[in-house]
């Protein structure tokens, strides 16, 4: 019998340390019962009223491709602590011929037993409950007193031996410099930089971001409210920031909130991190400046090495971003249109992949030698030839090709195989992408283009395969037009829903990885 353990620890009273034990139990009841044991799963500081554990959903999809018989858990509230989980994932498990079995739980396979099961998980959700009841009723009790309540303490503040707030004398005036300079007008960013110039950092040490400064700044902890779940208290702490401080800092946020994004257009240069300068290596950023007669406004790319008087010889040390990127699309597209290129993608995948795993071959040629070998062994007891040593090799010979068998299976569960026509579906859905849309035209370049390279007189696009180039001069650049990007809605039907074009999604890095390494 093959078997995966699954352990897990909540954060409610358990440490790492309870793993440790988990796994040895299980272990220790794996071997009392001759049952081999697959792999584990492990989902750590994870309750079990959700199902949202990722080595949990890991273990369930698993679970279809018939590797293994039964999932080994400690207790079964270690597999959920919800009856309805419970009931939903063990069914969905009895499809697939796999049980869950307890290690320390002796519940037999009869009636009886699944009294006792449904007790045992029954009593398990009324722990559950009961614990999060507790929990909340403390924290209530001290939420009534303004008492701290756990978690990270709010920056600006310190906790005294009496679990109360008490303003920190080293941060505290940071936070009222920050409202201060806000509603003077510096941007976050600014306040940011500023910070971090004089070495202030989160209370946990880490570097002060513009998450921290937009939630710092919302803070109503700062004018003395304290609040848990429904009990809210003015003054039930002492204020760092004065009331009309703080209300004029709320409403220029509620302005700046509405207004348009200021750098919105430096988020738009898709060639970022993949453009380079063909005369001197450098890479070109993406710019934008504004005419001073027309006041019109211009985006273009930008050699490095043309800024702050340094040299380069370039004769276009711009580049105008939109005929340029869609030279680019265009270019992606053309390949993707292209049948044969979609064939090659489809045999250069499944060939890196059937390359992936060195292992696998010499395991599934020593399990052939194996079998070779047995057969050899049950051809001679048919002649008559019986003795002790035939009994000891025949034996040998079986416990090696279990032995084998079960490698094969635990290599195989760590490369997951990807179909052919998977991956032709893969490309083939990006022939249905609008390419007039921002994050379409982002998904083809990060997707299909490693680099593109500005010479004098033409560009060259390199994508991501091997040899896989294309040029183009800048008489054609200057003409692209977006009406000619894209092509017919792809064959498949699958392309044309919306769960496909989830689907779809998983294969961008996993085609992009093994794509390079070709």
């Amino acid at each position: 019998m093959k078997a995966v353990i699954y352990a897990r620890y909540s954060s409610d009273n358990q440490r790492e340390e309870s793993i440790e034990g988990q796994l040895r139990e299980c272990t220790a009841y794996c071997k009392k019962n001759d049952i081999t044991i697959l792999r584990t799963y492990i989902d750590r500081a994870m309750s079990a009223k959700t199902d949202h554990r990722p080595d949990f959903q890991r273990m369930i999809k698993d679970s279809a491709k018939g590797l293994f018989d039964v999932i080994i858990v400690w207790k079964l509230d270690r597999f959920a602590r919800n009856r309805y989980d419970s009931a939903h994932y063990k069914a969905q498990l009895r499809k697939y011929g796999v049980k869950v079995l307890s290690a320390t739980e002796n519940i037999s396979d009869g009636p009886e037993g699944i009294i006792l099961e449904s007790m045992l998980e029954g009593m398990a959700e009324y722990y559950s409950a009961e614990l999060s009841e507790k929990v909340i009723r403390g924290h209530t009790e001290n939420a009534l007193k303004c008492k701290y309540n756990g978690g990270t303490p709010t920056f600006g503040y310190i906790i005294d031996k009496d679990m109360q707030y008490q303003i920190d004398p080293r941060t505290a005036p940071a936070v009222l410099e920050m409202f201060t300079m806000y509603d003077k007008g510096a941007t976050m960013k600014e306040i940011v930089a500023y910070m971090s110039e004089r070495g202030i950092t989160t209370v946990r040490g880490k570097k002060i971001d513009l998450n921290f400064m937009a939630r710092l700044l919302k803070n109503r902890k700062y004018i003395g409210e304290y609040s848990y779940r429904h009990i809210v208290t003015p003054n039930g702490i002492p204020a760092i920031v004065p009331q009309d401080l703080f209300d004029r800092v709320q409403q220029r946020l509620a302005v700046n909130r509405k207004a348009p994004a200021r750098h919105k257009a430096e988020d738009d240069y898709l060639l970022t991190t993949k453009l380079f300068c063909g005369t001197c290596g450098a890479m070109m950023v993406g710019e934008s400046g504004t005419s001073s007669s027309k006041g019109r406004k211009y985006h273009y790319y930008r050699c490095v090495n043309t800024k702050k008087h340094r040299a380069c010889d370039a004769k276009h040390k711009t580049v105008r971003k939109l005929p340029l990127e869609n030279a680019v699309v265009n270019a992606v597209m053309a390949k993707i249109m292209n049948d044969g290129f979609v064939e090659y993608v489809a045999d250069a995948v499944m060939d890196i992949q059937s390359r992936e795993s060195s292992i696998l071959p010499a395991l599934r040629k020593q399990l052939e030698e194996a079998e070779s070998g047995i057969t050899n062994m049950l051809n001679a007891i048919q002649m008559g030839i019986i003795n002790a040593s035939t009994k000891q090799r025949l034996d040998e010979l079986e416990e090696r090709k279990k032995d084998i068998e079960l490698q094969i299976i635990q290599e195989e569960m760590k490369h997951p195989a990807v179909s052919r026509e998977d991956v032709v579906y893969f490309v083939c859905r990006f022939r249905s992408l609008d390419t007039s849309k921002l994050d379409a035209r982002r998904r083809l370049i990060d997707s299909f283009v490693n680099a593109v390279t500005i010479f004098d007189d033409y560009i060259l696009i390199t994508f991501n395969y091997k040899e896989g180039e294309t040029r183009i001069d800048f008489a054609d650049i200057e003409s692209s037009d977006l009406q000619s990007v894209g092509g017919p809605r792809c064959v498949d039907e699958r392309c044309n829903t919306e769960n496909a074009a989830r689907k779809c999604g998983v294969f961008v890095s996993l085609l992009a990885f093994l794509w390079r390494k070709s």
